[in-house]
């Protein structure tokens, strides 16, 4: 299992060195194997860990219009609103003071965002204002390595594995995603009291992402695009089930 793991961090150091190509390609290669020790792990669920729910609610920074001309810095709009959810299964491998915890979630998200920018012209010095709500629906696959630091708290780090299902503007016709993995690093904290746990969380997408505007019904906005970078916080609140539910009972 060492050299399994060993192996694996390899293969990540790879990834972020190549171009987009390759990355593509390891990300795919990497969802996969997570799937793998996710299987491998609840194998032995009931000798050293536990499987669970979760679900939580998520605070995105991610759908901003950027690269507009003439774009007005500090501008207040107060228009920004990012709202979103997730729920997932997990199965967590407690080793005393550390714990592995692989998750696999469905994450919806909605982000209301909107730019204002100057007109291009000596005669057109109005100030005009783009704006749209965006949406993604996303599969998530983290693997958590955890540290238990003092009694119920404890931190933790790791990759997580994104793929989008379907995303859309409400107000602008963007450019289809081409890379449609992502690799983001997830850090946090969280506090457990028996089976239930509540934990903060904050995830970086480790490659910028952004979708040109193809047309933007009527607003100038060429050659400007959309930023869905993770940018992401988190409560989560996850539930240890019962072995009870799985134990057949003696006739």
């Amino acid at each position: 299992m060492g050299w399994t793991v060993l192996q694996f961090l390899n293969q990540q150091l790879r990834c972020l060195k190549e171009n987009n190509e390759w990355h593509t390609y390891c990300t795919l290669w990497s969802m996969r194997y997570i799937l793998i020790l996710i299987i491998l792990f609840s194998s032995n669920l009931f000798a050293q860990g536990n499987l669970g729910v979760t679900f939580g609610l998520n605070d995105d920074n991610f759908g901003t219009i950027e690269n507009i001309s003439n774009k007005i810095d500090n501008y207040n709009l107060d228009i920004k609103n990012s709202t979103g959810f997730q729920f997932g299964v997990f199965t967590e491998i407690d080793l005393i003071t550390f714990y592995i915890r692989p998750e696999l979630n469905l994450i919806f998200s909605k982000s209301k965002n909107a730019t204002a920018y100057e007109g291009n012209s000596i005669l057109d010095q109005s100030i005009n204002i783009a704006e749209h709500s965006y949406k993604s629906t996303d599969i998530q696959v983290p693997v958590i390595f955890g540290y238990k630091i003092l009694g119920p708290i404890s931190v933790f780090a790791g990759p997580a594995f994104k793929y989008s299902l379907s995303n859309s503007s409400n107000k602008f016709d963007l450019e289809d995603i081409k890379d449609k993995y992502t690799l983001s690093l997830l850090l946090g904290s969280r506090v457990k009291f028996r089976s239930l746990s509540l934990g903060l969380r904050y995830e970086r997408g480790l490659n910028n992402k952004e979708l040109l505007i193809i047309n933007a019904n009527g607003v100038n906005l060429e050659n400007s695009n959309v930023d869905i970078t993770t940018n992401k916080l988190s409560l989560n609140v996850s539930y240890d089930i019962p072995y009870g539910l799985f134990k057949k009972k003696n006739n």
